[in-house]
Formats: structure tokens, C-alpha cells, sequence
């Protein structure tokens, strides 16, 4: 039990003392000071004392003082008698652990006292009325902001994302405050709007993290990472500046990103010399390398997830046939170039999932991709009449009412979805990405959208992982 000293005065003292009684009164071993009879509390716990005088009086404070004390609390609204105090304690015993409301002048530092700036605590307690302000945790842990509860609110590009995808660096998403329950998130929990997210890590960090969550639109591809890449293979093609040139048209409409791009197996020197010397490719926030001496893109994806944030990879056609499995079961954003060039795109296309759950968790991503390149969202339902798909258009439309985007809805149930793509210019696919990945040949899964969705050539197409 540890024996604590409280000197006391005014109306925080008297307000401290009232919760102290009804709280936590029998917990430790209490020397009450002070001039205010009113403040000396009745019925004391056992081994606990009080005085009446004044604590200013440094002969009578000295008198009451003994080695056993290990904390001491100065409340007082007086300056002058706060720093008398601290000068009879701190010269009685140079290791007592003295907390103070108010601050008073030190001639040295002193880590064994704790200074509460009143108009600090008010304001700090004002601000976290504000809407939409993260809460941060004051009296666990260090106190400092490395504990924070942050709301998903509806369009955050957080909300329906698995747990798992989101790429957590510098800080956890430690529990789940839903419905007014706890839930422990596993990989494979998805973020709901309106949950409240529990975070752990360090403050500057969760602060940057808490402005990505609030926002509605021009996140992507956070919160899969920060880094572009594109993965090129000059093995198997040379055109490769028409690929520089797409992605760095692409990366020049997201915010706060990184764009990396990795040529892989050279073949001659005139390459190299034309890659090192490429005026676009020593732009901000733009780096490049040329790989020598990996030569499979599994073995270099693997080196870079170690070094890089990478949230979204870029592969033409050839690359992502040859390595579709490794690539689609790596839980990252993927987009895969077509014959249509992504400059000239206008529009974005969704053919309805079957699943209500995997149209709603690619949705923020189908709007916040779209908004930041500016393309009109087209829904294509093929089977109107299920009736998850009606659920899932009503969500769609009402997501839309969030982003301010118009959509465009055409529904058939005779035209095949992927002769209608295949037929389609100026467009851009994007779907559900399982861990399952894509079938070795169409051959095995006909009647699946996504898999037959990702032998087309013609049009470019992004894969967004909904599942582990």
C-alpha cells in the first residue's frame, strides 16, 4: 500500500476529493493537508490522517513529512504557495513523485514532477467534443496519443476492407467497437461504416491514419499501401514506353503516393542507357531501377514487399498470364493494362457480383478510383432478376448520393457480360479479387465472370482483394 500525500485547496480540490472518496478512498494509505476544514474528508480508511493548516507554512508541512510518502498532489489555486510547497518537498526528499495542477518556474529540470497546464486539459477537452475527432486514451499508457478510437464514416475508403489487407506499418487496429459490442478483429474481419476503430501505435502516425479514415474520396490505394509499382519485363517486350507513360498519366491523379518502376532482365545496353537517361523518370516522388539479377517477378515482388508500401502493382497482359496465380493471391490492388490506353478511358464498369457482400466491398473503391481519374461508374447487371442483385444496386445508388457520382445502370439477361466487354472501348473493369485467384484455363470455369473476365486483352482492368 502506498502512502500518498494530497494538499489541498479550491474548487478542483474539492471536486478531486469528491470522486477520490467515492472511488478509490480505501486503495492507498492518505495524508490530507489543508487550511479549508471543509476539504479534510470523515471517516477515514485505516493508516490515513488529516491536518488542518496552512501548506504554505514550510516548518509545519516539514513537521508531517517522513520517508514513507511516495507521492505527493498539490492542488491549489494560489501560484506563490504551489511553489513554496514544492520547494519545502523537493528539498525533504529529492525522489518524491510530485504531481501539480498548475505550473510554477524551475531553475533545473525535474522528472519527478508532473505539471498539469489547466488551460491546456480545458481546451484539449473542448476539442474532443468537436465532431469527427478522434478520441485519444489520457490516463493508460503513456498518455501521448499512441492510443486512439477513430469512426469509419460511410465512403471511407477503410470501410469494407478485410482487416488483413489494410497495411498496418507503425500501428495495429487492436478491436472493433460495433453495435455497442467488442470484437477482436482477425484477418479476415471487414470494417463496416459507423464502426469504431480501436488503434495502437505511434501518435504521429495514427493522426495521418485518422485523417485517411475520414476522408470520402482520393485515398486509393490506401489503405492497401502508399507505393505504385509497375513491373516491366523486357524480356518479353520493348514497347515500354507507352507503359511509362500510362502510369505515370495514372499516378498523376492520385494524392500522396510514390511511383516505383521496376524493369526486369535488360537486353542489351542501348535499353539501359535509354531507361537511365528517361527525362520522365526522375520526377517527384518518382524512383526507378533495373533488376540484373532476379529474374522472375515472384522473387522481386518478394524483395519489395520488405522495402516498399506497395498498394497497387501494375503489369501489362503477358506479365500477369504467366504469374496470375502468384500475383492475384497476393491481397494487393492490381491492375492490368489492355489495348484501351488509360488516357483515354471514360468510363468505369462493375459487373454486378453475385454476392451482395463483394459488390458492397469493392464499392469504395470503384468510387474513390473513379472520382480521382474522373470516369462515369456503368453497372452491368446480367442477372436481373436475383434478387441480391436489386440489394446490391440500392447500394450502389445510395453510395453514389455519398461520392455526388452519377451512375449508369444497363441490365440484360441475354447478353453475355464478357462478349459485351470484349466488345467495349474507353472502358475500364473493375471487380472482386478472391484468393483463389483466377482458374489455370477458362476451360474450368465458364459460367465465372471474374475468371473469364481476366483473359480479356482489350480493355484494362483492376482487381480488388475483398478476402484472405
Amino acid at each position: 500500500m502506498r502512502k500518498v500525500l494530497l494538499i489541498l485547496d479550491g474548487i478542483v480540490a474539492k471536486e478531486f476529493l469528491t470522486t477520490l472518496t467515492m472511488k478509490h478512498l480505501d486503495k492507498n494509505a492518505y495524508i490530507f493537508v489543508s487550511i479549508n476544514p471543509e476539504l479534510l474528508p470523515q471517516n477515514l480508511p485505516q493508516d490515513s490522517v488529516c491536518y488542518n493548516f496552512d501548506p504554505s507554512a514550510s516548518g509545519k508541512l516539514r513537521e508531517i513529512l517522513s520517508p514513507q510518502i511516495t507521492d505527493c498532489y498539490v492542488i491549489l489555486d494560489n501560484a506563490a504557495e504551489r511553489e513554496e510547497i514544492y520547494h519545502t518537498l523537493r528539498a525533504y526528499n529529492k525522489m518524491l513523485q510530485i504531481t501539480m495542477l498548475g505550473e510554477i518556474p524551475l531553475a533545473t529540470s525535474d522528472k519527478q514532477l508532473t505539471m498539469l497546464n489547466e488551460a491546456y486539459l480545458l481546451s484539449t477537452r473542448l476539442f474532443e467534443k468537436f465532431p469527427n475527432v478522434p478520441k485519444t486514451a489520457k490516463y493508460i499508457g503513456l498518455g501521448q496519443g499512441e492510443i486512439m478510437q477513430v469512426s469509419v464514416p460511410f465512403g471511407s475508403p477503410y470501410a469494407y476492407r478485410s482487416v488483413g489487407v489494410i497495411k498496418q506499418k507503425k500501428w495495429k487496429i487492436v478491436a472493433i467497437y460495433r453495435n455497442n459490442g467488442l470484437i477482436l478483429p482477425k484477418y479476415s474481419t471487414t470494417i463496416l461504416p459507423n464502426d469504431a476503430l480501436l488503434l495502437v501505435g505511434e501518435p504521429d502516425t495514427l493522426w495521418d491514419i485518422y485523417h485517411r479514415i475520414q476522408e470520402e474520396s482520393g485515398q486509393f490505394p490506401t489503405p492497401f499501401g502508399r507505393d505504385v509499382v509497375l513491373y516491366f519485363d523486357l524480356a518479353c517486350r520493348d514497347d515500354f514506353e507507352a507503359y511509362i507513360h500510362q502510369s505515370l498519366w495514372l499516378f498523376n491523379h492520385f494524392k500522396n503516393k510514390r511511383l516505383h518502376f521496376c524493369f526486369l532482365n535488360p537486353k542489351n545496353t542501348q535499353t539501359i542507357h535509354t531507361i537511365s537517361n528517361h527525362p520522365l523518370l526522375n520526377g517527384e516522388n518518382v524512383s526507378w531501377e533495373i533488376e540484373y539479377h532476379k529474374t522472375s517477378l515472384k522473387d522481386v515482388i518478394e524483395k519489395d514487399k520488405k522495402q516498399k508500401n506497395i498498394g497497387l502493382i501494375l503489369l501489362d497482359h503477358l506479365l500477369f498470364m504467366r504469374y496470375r496465380n502468384y500475383v492475384l493471391n497476393l491481397g494487393i490492388p492490381l491492375l492490368k493494362f489492355g489495348a484501351q490506353t488509360l488516357e483515354t478511358l471514360t468510363h468505369s464498369v462493375v459487373v454486378v457480383p453475385k454476392s451482395t457482400e463483394e459488390a458492397e466491398k469493392i464499392s469504395s473503391v470503384v468510387f474513390d478510383f473513379s472520382t480521382q481519374l474522373g470516369l462515369k461508374i456503368f453497372l452491368y447487371d446480367f442477372d436481373p432478376n436475383e434478387e441480391n442483385h436489386e440489394t446490391a444496386l440500392d447500394y450502389y445508388k445510395h453510395i453514389a448520393k455519398v461520392f455526388n457520382k452519377k451512375l449508369e445502370i444497363y441490365n440484360s439477361n441475354v447478353q453475355n457480360p464478357i462478349l459485351w466487354l470484349n466488345t467495349q472501348k474507353q472502358m475500364l473493369q473493375i471487380m472482386p479479387l478472391h484468393k483463389v485467384g483466377i482458374k489455370r484455363h477458362p476451360l474450368f470455369s465458364m459460367r465465372n465472370v471474374e475468371n473469364l473476365s481476366a483473359y480479356l486483352v482489350k480493355i484494362p482492368q483492376l482487381f480488388v482483394p475483398i478476402s484472405v
